[in-house]
């Protein structure tokens, strides 16, 4: 990780808690102690003079999160199983043999599922139809809206860590601001919107 002002610092380089960009010490201030950028400094000063506290979010619970999971999930499983249904088992009960492309049927779903979750983080406030229906957003650390890079990079990851679900999720656990995998790869956080 290099600093943006200074392509040829690579040592204690940080992310900047309000906007993410990587800075290295020369470029930093301590607030709270929390690192900030001279641009996102003066903004949190701002916040800080006007009474608005953003270090105080409300992480949401595990089961929430599931919950928004499960919902999404089902954008994608019933029109994949009402498909399979169609053309795999109803050749096979009158005893044809079903087409064996069919077998690639998981990949266009997959696809639309990355896609569908990747473009409502960015265009709809950091929520996708089961975080909008659990009241849960996807948010940058200091709670400011995640950027397009935020959204794509955290679907991505999520996707990656997709075979290694259980572990991707054990930091939640542990952590306090219940930070999965995919969350610190992304530099996000999710939190209640209620």
């Amino acid at each position: 990780m290099l600093c943006r002002n200074h392509i040829d610092v690579a040592e204690g380089v940080r992310r900047c808690a309000r906007c993410g960009t990587p800075f290295c010490p020369d470029c930093l201030v301590e607030l709270s102690g929390r690192p900030y950028c001279a641009t996102c400094k003066s903004e949190q000063l701002l916040d800080v003079r006007s009474g608005v506290d953003r270090s105080q979010m409300q992480y949401s619970t595990v089961l929430r999160r599931f919950g928004a999971i499960f919902l999404d999930s089902l954008l994608i499983v019933v029109p994949m199983y009402t498909i399979m249904g169609i053309f795999v088992f109803l050749p096979a009960s009158r005893g044809e043999q079903p087409n064996p492309l069919m077998n690639l049927i998981g990949i266009p779903f997959a696809l639309f599922s990355l896609v569908y979750e990747g473009l409502m983080l960015q265009y709809k406030n950091g929520q996708t139809l089961g975080k909008m229906a659990l009241k849960v957003r996807v948010v940058r650390p200091d709670g400011s809206p995640i950027s397009t890079g935020q959204a794509w990079g955290r679907v991505v990851m999520r996707t990656v860590l997709g075979c290694l679900w259980i572990v991707d999720y054990i930091p939640v656990f542990f952590t306090n601001e219940k930070t999965s995998l995919h969350d610190m790869v992304a530099g996000t956080r999710v939190v209640d919107t209620n």
